[in-house]
């Protein structure tokens, strides 16, 4: 993932954990290598708050 990749949550049990809707559609606005070699995101989401340091496993990109 890229920054201002359009991502939506490939784990809709983090969605709905978060109350955002399941097909929201969000941008990578961040992306931190992880201690363990993943890749760590900040993604926007319209209508929600900047969601930081989140694993980047837990987004599927769209299109």
């Amino acid at each position: 993932m890229v920054l201002g990749d359009q991502v939506v949550f490939a784990r809709l049990d983090v969605a709905d954990a978060l109350g955002i809707w399941r097909h929201a559609t969000g941008r990578i606005v961040d992306v931190l290598p992880a201690r363990d070699g993943a890749q760590v995101v900040d993604v926007q989401f319209d209508g929600h708050g900047l969601l930081v340091g989140y694993i980047a496993a837990l987004f599927q990109r769209v299109g």
